[in-house]
Order: C-alpha cells, then structure tokens, then sequence
C-alpha cells in the first residue's frame, strides 16, 4: 500500500476540514468540475492537498468548460458565415469535450488515489494558491 496507515505521500496524515478523508475531499473537488472545486474549496481550510485539487479543479476544468462553451458558441455564430466554419468549429467543440471528460477523469481517480496529476499551467497556479 502507501505507508504505515495507508496514507499517500501527497494528501498526507493531515485530516480535512472538511470532516471527510483527505482522499475523499479532494476527489470531491472534481465531482461537478469547477463548481464542486468552488465549494470544497470554500469548506477546506487546513489541507494544502485538498485545497490543491481545489483549485486545479477550478483553473483546470474551468478553462477545458469555457473552452467547450466558447467553441460550441462559435460554431453556432459560424453557421451565419459559412457551413465550413461551423462544422470546424463544431468539431473543435467535440475535441475539447472528449479532452474535457478524460482530464476529468484521470484527476478524479488520483485524487481519490491520493496522487496528483498537475494540469500544465493550472497545476503550478493551484500548488501556489494552495
């Protein structure tokens, strides 16, 4: 396993303040993407792990959401300029949904796992909110 109690280097022996295991809480934090970060992040204030997760759910997921959005948005706006552009566009949408649903994944399942998987960008922004 991960050591004398079945704790993971990175979400330490530290509890949550959250009341829940450390594991649990930070998993919890990519549940509902940027929102469930928002709100474990609000709740959490003792655990730098937790609040790590936290916040790579927010800056991560909530750029990979807004990226969707504004595709999506684009493609419907394209579909004033030509059929090509919309269907670009829309394919473009389709990508950085299948990118959003695998990151989501895998940084649920680690943190669960009590590992980290740092997000480029979004992960040295959340080591350093955290």
């Amino acid at each position: 396993m991960n050591g004398p109690d079945n704790v993971s280097p990175h979400l330490g022996a530290r509890a949550s303040s959250t009341g829940l295991d450390p594991r649990t809480a930070a998993a919890l934090a990519y549940l509902a993407g940027p929102f469930s970060g928002a709100l474990v992040l609000w709740a959490e204030t003792a655990n730098r792990d937790v609040r790590f997760h936290a916040w790579q759910s927010i800056a991560g997921l909530g750029a990979l959401v807004l990226a969707v959005i504004l595709s999506g948005t684009t493609a419907v706006l394209g579909l004033f300029v030509s059929a090509t552009v919309m269907l670009v566009m829309l394919r473009v949408a389709t990508l950085l949904t299948v990118v959003l649903a695998i990151v989501w994944a895998v940084c649920l399942w680690k943190a669960f796992a009590g590992g980290r998987w740092k997000l480029p960008f979004a992960g040295n922004f959340a080591e350093r909110r955290a």
